[in-house]
């Protein structure tokens, strides 16, 4: 698998959803900050992609996102399913450039 490059790594297709954005909301409050979800809030490798690093002790926010995939039922039909995927996100002021 390629590594994803920086513009990749700010760009959301899917897996938007008012519940994350207001949980970030929520937290990006308690921190103090004015990040935005989807703007401000990336995982771990994101960041890392962007060229960041989060800073040692830092606390990330836990969402479960919804991943939709398609499988074959026992009849030969395509069904679409979606299923939970746990995940963590940090704010742009608990990152700092990589290296630095």
């Amino acid at each position: 698998m390629e590594a994803m490059t920086a513009v990749q790594a700010t760009t959301f297709e899917n897996g938007r959803s008012l519940t994350s954005e207001v949980a970030l909301a929520v937290a990006a409050q308690e921190h103090g900050c004015q990040c935005e979800a989807y703007v401000d809030w990336f995982t771990y490798k994101r960041w890392q992609a962007q060229g960041m690093q989060v800073r040692k002790g830092e606390h990330g926010v836990h969402l479960t996102t919804w991943i939709h995939y398609t499988t074959t039922d026992s009849k030969g039909n395509e069904v679409e399913r979606v299923r939970p995927k746990s995940t963590t996100v940090f704010c742009r002021c608990q990152v700092k450039a990589a290296g630095a």
